[in-house]
């Protein structure tokens, strides 16, 4: 039986290099995830990564799954604070899109970074799990923001796909405008939502 102090010591290593990879995920996308890279993040010899992980795949896996749920848990905390009232669908559409890209993604670069973590599961096969999880949590986590704000009921999935297809051709496009169009297109989704629900029935 391995004595306590090794086994800390090596649960620290690993949760190091878990890290390290998260960090490379988030700023640059799972490609930048390499051995030699995480490593260095992490500050342990580089035999450590082949040690604590089957191999590249799973240590993608590791760091995508610790990127994902670090930001939800944020985003979490962040709800829980937030006061129940409704709110307009511009204010609203901008929580949303903090809640699904973070405050912090603001240029290209790291909305690129963002969007090649979700397309790593078919890269990286071992990542799929994580991801798929993290897609669950990030749903729940933006019905519950839609009815804290006043908008129960919106489907989900529809806003999700509305947001990410709209930041992605303005990505293509380029000039940094990602998020302010994604923000203008879902606030427009609960606008018209709202209208067509304060329309008289006919029967």
């Amino acid at each position: 039986m391995p004595a306590p102090e090794r086994t800390a010591r090596g649960a620290a290593r690993r949760a190091a290099l878990v890290t390290a990879a998260a960090d490379l995920v988030d700023a640059d996308g799972p490609a930048a995830v390499s051995h030699r890279a995480v490593a260095a993040g992490a500050g342990v010899p580089l035999a450590a990564t082949t040690y604590y992980f089957r191999d590249l795949d799973d240590l993608v896996a590791a760091g995508v799954e610790l990127g994902c749920r670090r930001e939800q848990e944020t985003a979490a905390a962040g709800l829980a604070d937030l006061p129940h009232r409704r709110r307009s669908a511009a204010a609203t559409a901008g929580l949303v899109v903090d809640t699904v890209l973070t405050p912090q993604r603001t240029t290209d670069a790291q909305l690129y970074a963002y969007y090649e973590r979700w397309l790593a599961s078919g890269r990286h096969p071992a990542a799929r799990p994580a991801l798929q999880a993290a897609r669950e949590r990030l749903d729940a986590l933006l019905a519950a923001l839609l009815d804290r704000c006043g908008h129960p009921g919106v489907p989900v999935g529809p806003l999700v796909a509305l947001l990410d297809g709209t930041v992605l051709s303005a990505l293509v496009e380029g000039g940094g405008q990602g998020r302010a169009r994604a923000t203008a297109a879902v606030a427009d989704l609960l606008d018209q939502r709202k209208r067509r629900l304060r329309e008289p029935s006919r029967g």
